[in-house]
């Protein structure tokens, strides 16, 4: 567990003991697949961490429609707001496959902080920073049309999860047309048809395994620049 947490960005820069300390914090739990493990607008007192799976943290707009924020995988953690406040959850966070979720508890964690000011720091970072990636989301959602929502997808995508080659493309897993239609507040239909007009262009190139694509990097920097 200690080397799960160290891969945390949030825990990253701790030393052992703290990283000890940490772990001990955890407890895990199996989950299956489709579980809603955090609901929007419930009380909230934990933090989770992905031991193993995947998970979609999503809102539902005034329509009922479903926003989904983010897709988050092994290593990956949410829920955190909930151990800085007691405000309810802020999005829904369903598994996408079965999964195990490692659990942190408000009360133990803020004993935690209050002995290290690096932890209280990066913290404060991280939350920051999640808040920006959804500021953003919803400006593609209010001001782009779809194809250019999902030009912008995929250069976040490529810069966050994706492997870079030596000619500087990315090679990336990318989400099923359906949770990419969700998250870009769209249709299925509409994704597939902007997903195979870029695959027509050579900007992604599908490779062996299902959904594993190649994005030209320099092509799609070029749709991007078209929207300056």
């Amino acid at each position: 567990m200690q080397n799960m947490i160290k891969q945390i960005p949030l825990f990253s820069e701790l030393g052992d003991r703290e990283l000890d300390e940490i772990a001990s914090l955890v407890s895990i739990r199996p989950v299956s697949k489709k579980s809603i493990v955090v609901q929007e607008g419930e009380a909230g007192d934990s933090m989770y961490i992905i031991v193993k799976g995947s998970v979609k943290i999503s809102y539902y707009a005034a329509d009922g429609q479903e926003v989904i924020l983010t897709l988050l995988d092994k290593g990956a953690f949410f829920g955190e707001m909930a151990l800085l406040d007691d405000e309810p959850r802020s999005a829904t966070v369903i598994t996408l496959e079965d999964s195990e979720l490692g659990r942190i508890r408000r009360a133990d964690f803020h004993r935690l902080l209050k002995n290290n000011s690096d932890l209280t720091r990066k913290m404060l970072m991280e939350v920051v920073a999640r808040l920006r990636r959804t500021s953003q989301v919803l400006e593609r959602i209010s001001t782009m049309d779809v194809p250019h929502r999902l030009y912008s997808y995929l250069n976040d995508f490529c810069q966050a999860s994706g492997k870079c080659d030596e000619h500087g493309n990315y090679e990336i897993s990318l989400p099923t047309h359906q949770l990419l239609a969700d998250q870009l507040s769209t249709s299925r239909e509409t994704i597939s048809r902007a997903v195979g007009a870029l695959k027509k262009e050579g900007i992604l190139t599908p490779l062996g395994s299902r959904g594993r694509m190649r994005v030209n990097s320099e092509e799609l920097e070029t749709l991007l620049f078209a929207l300056q």
